[in-house]
């Protein structure tokens, strides 16, 4: 070990180009403060930095531009505004805006609820995204022969995905909403 380095701090380990990518991508290659957005070079930030035990995973990682990393380094920008833009970024990139929790609410509140095709379309981001299922309610004039046209209804339920990220929200558990959000993309590190 070379003389005068603090050794109290763990040593900084390259983020994997898959990581690097996700985080990337869930920026849309572009700065993370919603009042900056530039495109051309990113940093990629740590919310937790390494030396108090933060990590390369996803959910301790944001794609920022050199200035607004400085910014926030020279302690312009706070923390909480940068877990802000993190949490913004998770509700974007899978479709659990504030309407989109809303209705994760409702639904845990009023389970098995009864919709007609509309309420399916209000929540086709919520039932594409795996965190609300959707079951035919079974009627005996809805035949396939039926001559007379008739309204379908469908039952609407949170689904594990959907309970696991609305728990998540509400204790403001970041890191497990990211995971509750990003389940579906793998993120090998190797």
């Amino acid at each position: 070990m070379t003389k005068g380095l603090n050794t109290q701090h763990r040593r900084r380990q390259k983020i994997s180009l898959k990581t690097r990518q996700l985080i990337l991508h869930e920026a849309g290659y572009h700065c993370s403060n919603p009042a900056c957005r530039a495109i051309l070079t990113l940093d990629i930030h740590h919310l937790m930095p390494l030396a108090k035990e933060g990590d390369n995973t996803a959910d301790n990682l944001l794609a920022l531009c050199p200035n607004c990393h400085a910014l926030h380094h020279r302690g312009e920008i706070p923390l909480q505004s940068i877990r802000t833009w993190k949490m913004l970024q998770i509700a974007m990139n899978e479709a659990v805006d504030r309407r989109a929790l809303e209705v994760l609410l409702t639904l845990e509140k009023t389970p098995n609820l009864v919709v007609s095709g509309d309420g399916i379309l209000l929540c086709a981001g919520l039932i594409a995204g795996g965190y609300v299922a959707v079951e035919p309610v079974d009627s005996p004039n809805q035949g396939l022969f039926n001559t007379k046209w008739t309204e379908r209804h469908y039952f609407l339920d949170l689904t594990d995905r959907g309970r696991f990220l609305l728990d998540a929200w509400k204790r403001g558990d970041q890191a497990a909403a990211v995971s509750a959000t990003s389940s579906l993309v793998e993120v090998d590190d190797d």
